[in-house]
């Protein structure tokens, strides 16, 4: 590693990127601080606006010259690619209360029905209020994104891009020599110097061996914030090879390229985002023909799902999403049998005469955890879709054997428990033990909870029978019990006051919100009085998290937003026609704290039509509440 800095004061900005965001105070040790190293999390110190070496003197242009990986992957730019332009009646009651707009909403603790900061809620939940917490901004700034600003807290964090993902938290890996030892920051630097002079500079160009050493680390080292986690070394082994057939594909790179350039600090490179998408975009269909490259293009296809929803470009993404669900199906990713089967056929049940040569067998255990990986990234990111745009999952639980992936540790070293300890989804319905694993040790990260989550959001989200309902509620307690302390509990921040992360905001705000829909099954005529608890903890968590980025799940965390907005408007509006006016005055406080974290999120196009959406169901009639909670309104038939 390079040398350690001298030691000084620690001054404002010090902090690494994940206290920042979780307002806690940082020591700033290098090359992790203690709360990182502690909580087994990435831990990523800002760029300064002046690049300098570790001892305060500039870095020349030439200090460091990246040799021989950059140089053997050209080909993923030299392919042609097509310049295509992708482009009621309302009744009101008589004692309605006044409802201030959008744009001056103003909120404070005393629309929480619960004071008591020290009282928590069943299941280990976060307190249903936080008495002494600042007040959220009456007219907050809009987000924008601004790439060029090195003090941000997530300088390569795009809600808009990746919006159904929620952050990666499984133990950091380390970059493979030579990279082992390099400061992205030179890099960055470097690739300043190079190109943001050349502002004539047209989009589609090749990438210089800077650039693109400059993406693919800068992928490897936001891993977790852009997407599909892969085994870092094996991809440079491959990336070094001589042989064509065994370097990762074009469409691999241009898809990784995709989803790194918006968080680059190069202009030139942002600007080629949409050459990134059409080259990748056509590489991988090549790819899809080729037995050896089929992997590759699953893994691309994914990225290009998720940038595709995060732009906004639904029906495109939903045309990818089916194709690559089809593709992993027919390969067999949905049904590995365990962590240690290698260069073992699958069984003749998931045989199929036209595919059963088309994906090779894994030669080790890392590349058969890269498809482990690779496939619930994919399911994930299927499973946010259904329930945002509410259409049908396109992986059946059912068929699934492929088991939760473990930390990269186990797999590079043989683990022993990869054996005996895998863990499966369907295990959450186990009433023994769900999903703690028997041996008694944790094998499956932080992230990976996110998994058990959306799928227990997803079944209930699918109205099922009243037998059903039970079952899934039984399983949502018990998961709720079973997480990790670090994700249901709040934190100290930096000012010395309640707050909570990111993760445990994801986490928290996804089994809430599918509590919510759980109780609120067939009752049609008004809301659920624990559906109501359960929103009513959202807010909560709104209240602690002070802003609108939970990590990535952008897009996923507006939905359940509005779905909660919905569900308060309509209480509040029954209330009005009772003529319970008092009651119904704090669900308008409630509504606002929700309008001012989407106007935070106003740059997404679905925060500024959700914003319309609440500000129209206040003038809606009370009988158009409540309809999307039938169970007969199934949108699987």
């Amino acid at each position: 590693m390079p040398a350690a800095a001298k030691h000084r004061p620690l001054a404002r900005g010090d902090a690494c990127q994940s206290c920042k965001t979780r307002k806690i105070r940082c020591p700033a040790e290098k090359p992790a601080c203690a709360n990182c190293v502690k909580k087994g999390r990435e831990c990523i110190y800002n760029v300064n606006n002046t690049i300098g070496s570790t001892d305060g003197s500039p870095i020349g242009h030439n200090e460091y010259q990246p040799n021989g990986i950059s140089s053997r992957n050209s080909s993923a730019n030299n392919s042609p690619t097509n310049h295509i332009i992708l482009s009621g009646p309302s009744t009101s009651t008589h004692n309605q209360i006044h409802r201030p707009s959008v744009s001056n909403s103003v909120h404070s603790s005393s629309s929480f029905t619960n004071n008591d900061p020290s009282q928590t809620l069943p299941n280990s939940r976060l307190p249903l209020s936080a008495t002494g917490i600042s007040q959220i901004e009456s007219n907050p700034p809009s987000y924008q994104p601004n790439y060029n600003n090195t003090n941000s807290t997530t300088p390569w964090t795009d809600a808009g891009m990746m919006g159904m993902l929620p952050s990666m938290m499984s133990p950091v890996q380390n970059l493979p020599s030579p990279w082992e030892d390099f400061d992205i920051a030179a890099l960055i630097g470097q690739g300043q110097q190079v190109n943001d002079s050349d502002k004539t500079r047209i989009e589609d160009v090749e990438l210089t061996e800077v650039e693109r050493d400059h993406l693919l680390l800068l992928y490897f080292t936001g891993q977790r914030i852009f997407g599909i986690d892969m085994h870092i070394s094996s991809f440079y082994n491959r990336l070094q090879s001589n042989d064509p057939m065994i370097r990762p594909h074009p469409c691999l790179l241009n898809a990784m390229y995709l989803m790194t350039c918006r968080g680059s600090p190069l202009e030139s490179l942002r600007k080629q985002e949409k050459s990134f998408f059409l080259k990748a975009k056509h590489q991988m269909d090549h790819a899809i023909a080729l037995p050896d490259f089929i992997f590759d293009a699953i893994r691309a296809g994914t990225m290009l799902c998720t940038w595709l929803f995060g732009s906004q470009r639904h029906m495109e993404g939903l045309s990818m999403l089916g194709q690559m669900i089809k593709l992993s199906i027919a390969v067999g990713l949905d049904v590995i049998k365990s962590s240690i089967e290698i260069s073992v056929d699958p069984p003749p049940e998931h045989k199929r005469l036209e595919f059963k040569n088309f994906l090779r067998l894994p030669a080790s255990h890392l590349e058969l955890a890269d498809r482990i990986y690779a496939f619930w990234h994919l399911y994930l990111v299927d499973r946010c879709v259904a329930i945002a745009l509410d259409l049908p999952a396109g992986f059946n639980l059912e068929r699934m054997t492929t088991p939760l992936p473990r930390a990269w540790a186990e797999y590079e070293s043989n683990d022993p428990h990869l054996a005996t300890c895998d863990q499966r989804l369907k295990d959450m319905y186990d009433g023994s033990s769900g999903i703690i694993s028997s041996c008694g040790r944790q094998h499956i990260g932080e992230f990976f909870f996110t998994f058990c989550a959306v799928e227990l959001m997803y079944q209930i989200a699918l109205r099922p029978s009243k037998k059903e309902q039970d079952r899934l509620e039984i399983a949502l307690h018990r998961f709720t019990s079973n997480l990790p302390v670090g994700l249901r509990g709040t934190e100290i921040t930096e000012e010395g006051k309640p707050g909570v992360s990111t993760e445990t905001a994801a986490i928290q705000s996804i089994t809430l919100c599918a509590e919510m829909f759980l109780y609120q099954i067939d009752k049609t005529d008004k809301p659920d009085v624990r559906a109501l608890e359960a929103a009513r903890r959202i807010l909560g968590i709104l209240h602690l998290l002070k802003d609108a980025h939970i990590g990535d799940i952008g897009l996923f965390a507006i939905i359940i937003w509005c779905r909660t907005a919905r569900l308060l408007v309509w209480e509040c509006k029954r209330l009005e026609a009772s003529g319970d006016t008092f009651a119904a005055a704090p669900y308008v406080k409630d509504v606002q704290l929700i309008t001012v974290f989407l106007q935070q999120l106003a740059h997404i196009s679905l925060a500024a039509v959700s914003l319309d959406d609440i500000k129209n169901w206040w003038s809606d009639d009370l009988s158009t509440f409540g309809w999307e909670h039938s169970s007969t309104r199934d949108f699987r038939h």
